[in-house]
């Protein structure tokens, strides 16, 4: 008897300390969330689009949270759950789902749907025109320094996105190169924040806000050496192609002031005909009849006297 309520008092006591079973109808993970780094889309929900003052105050907390999660993660691991992100968005469009190497336009794709990627990282690459560095407000995270870079795509049909993040390259870290106003070969792996309110020139205007770890500059590297090398050889080209010229030109008047002096030896040696006497053929000289001219003889004419016009008294 004892024996048979120990048992039955051991049943229970595992009964209550077994785990108890997850529900078939408990809320699945988020399907964009393959990394568990990435954080999850719905702490964004509270954020709200195209605040006319930027922030909202109940914001910020999210806002530097954000900002210091990307700090302490792997960008690589950004990057791949930014690429996992655009190709489940791309399964769910037909036509990019038919045509694997068609490129997808993120820019428009973000600008049209911004609330299928709040709260998601996406990467986006083109060139930066603006790029300040401002102190961060009073955080727990002690984040000092926010960089605001204004990042133009191929495809946004100049609409910036507007980037803050806490790190860029030393060259970058007072700004734009001197005498530069644009840079190329960006790339930002962040979190869509909200849809941003900025005054443009004309109006106010709306762009995508990414909150980012940091700013990639990749410029074209120069190959100094190689260059160097290439600008030896069309040096070295360029003082050959000048050396035979002018041989070729020396060349040409030596057989030029041959020609002349051989010339000159010939016109020596030749015989003056002028030294040699003519002779001339006979010539038969045909003389010519004198025609006789027969010549009238002059009459003199005597002048005949005058007379007096006067009759006599």
């Amino acid at each position: 008897m004892h024996s048979y309520i120990k048992s039955l008092l051991l049943a229970a006591l595992i009964s209550a300390l077994a785990p108890i079973p997850a529900h078939a109808d408990e809320a699945t993970e988020d399907p964009f969330k393959p990394f568990p780094d990435q954080l999850a889309p719905s702490l964004f929900n509270e954020v709200e689009d195209k605040y006319q003052f930027g922030i909202r105050a109940e914001e910020k907390a999210l806002y530097y949270d954000v900002l210091k999660h990307l700090r302490e993660t792997s960008l690589e691991d950004q990057k791949q759950a930014a690429q996992f992100n655009l190709q489940q968005r791309r399964a769910e469009l037909k036509t990019f789902k038919e045509h694997p190497n068609l490129k997808f336009p993120v820019f428009p794709d973000l600008f049209k749907n911004s609330d299928r990627y709040k709260g998601r990282l996406v990467t986006l690459t083109g060139r930066v025109r603006k790029l300040i560095h401002y102190p961060a407000e009073k955080n727990e995270y002690g984040i000092k320094t926010l960089y605001e870079a204004w990042l133009f795509t191929d495809d946004s049909q100049q609409n910036p996105t507007v980037v803050i993040c806490t790190e860029v390259p030393p060259a970058l870290k007072d700004g734009l190169p001197k005498g530069t106003d644009v840079i190329d070969h960006v790339s930002i792996t962040g979190y869509l924040f909200k849809m941003y309110v900025y005054n443009a020139q004309d109006t106010t205007r709306v762009a995508p806000l990414i909150l980012a770890k940091q700013l990639e500059w990749n410029p074209p590297v120069v190959d100094e050496q190689g260059s160097q090398l290439f600008s030896q050889i069309l040096a070295g080209t360029l003082i050959i192609l000048i050396a035979g010229v002018a041989f070729a030109m020396w060349k040409a008047s030596q057989k030029d002031k041959q020609f002349r002096e051989s010339r000159l030896q010939t016109s020596e040696e030749q015989v003056s005909f002028n030294q040699l006497e003519s002779q001339s053929a006979p010539s038969q000289s045909k003389s010519k009849p004198l025609a006789e001219s027969k010549s009238e003889p002059k009459t003199e004419s005597k002048p005949e006297p005058k007379t007096d016009d006067k009759t006599p008294e």
